[in-house]
């Protein structure tokens, strides 16, 4: 794959799964593959690129993100009435939860046709593929395949904190704007008599229960978690194809 990724995301260990996995698909050039009605390889192809793509979104919205609050003007510094600057902050925002999600989705859809081609009789779905979510995953890996470690890694992601809050946050994202950056600011006294301003910026989204703390990298924490989610799905995604192929 001739694609720049992040030096983060697990590249190597990926590129190995594409290829075990892909021995379970008919050959690209392959009257079997030609007369797939189905199109199972592409789909899964596919799917395994927009896991890349999503990724390095991901990234490179966190990237930006940052040079925007480092660079905002005064007026949104002190007043938080920048509208321009309001609008960057926004796309960054947007772009990097529908992406974050999509990362576990697009991987999820691609573990659906791998596993489906070994066992086609848990899934149904590879004729409408529209309907392969990530629950519907699940399920047909635990019916499938009830104890290996991918069933097992998928079904905590689901309850996965972090991953819950992404999906809430992009859901949020989907149909309105985020909340604005809030500014809250305070005197307290030292113990030795002394006075100071104590000011505090936090991210709060209408809907959502959680605030959190507004600075460069506050997108930083959801990259860490989405890429450490994804490369032990990657992991035991790679050793599922190798233990069925030996």
């Amino acid at each position: 794959m001739n694609l720049s990724m992040p030096q983060r995301f697990p590249q190597s260990e990926f590129q190995e799964f594409i290829k075990s996995a892909g021995k379970f698909f008919p050959e690209i050039f392959s009257d079997e593959n030609e007369s797939d009605c189905l199109q199972k390889r592409e789909h899964f192809e596919r799917a395994c690129l927009a896991v890349c793509y999503r990724y390095r979104s991901c990234s490179e919205h966190n990237d930006t993100f940052k040079t925007v609050v480092a660079n905002a003007s005064d007026l949104w510094c002190i007043w938080g009435s920048d509208e321009e600057q309001n609008y960057k902050i926004e796309q960054c925002l947007y772009h990097f939860f529908m992406n974050g999600l999509s990362v576990f989705e697009s991987f999820g859809f691609c573990l659906y046709f791998v596993a489906g081609v070994i066992d086609q009789c848990n899934f149904p779905y590879m004729r409408e593929p529209r309907k392969i979510t990530l629950k519907n995953t699940v399920s047909a890996l635990e019916a499938s395949f009830p104890a290996n470690t991918i069933t097992k890694n998928l079904r905590e992601l689901l309850n996965n904190t972090t991953f819950i809050q992404i999906d809430h946050i992009r859901n949020i994202l989907a149909h309105r704007l985020t909340g604005r950056r809030n500014i809250q600011g305070y005197g307290i006294t030292d113990s030795d008599g002394a006075y100071r301003q104590i000011r505090k910026e936090f991210w709060h989204i209408p809907g959502s229960d959680k605030a959190s703390v507004f600075d460069e990298n506050l997108i930083q924490c959801y990259l860490d978690e989405i890429t450490g989610l994804l490369t032990a799905m990657i992991s035991t995604a790679l050793e599922f194809v190798s233990v069925i192929t030996k």
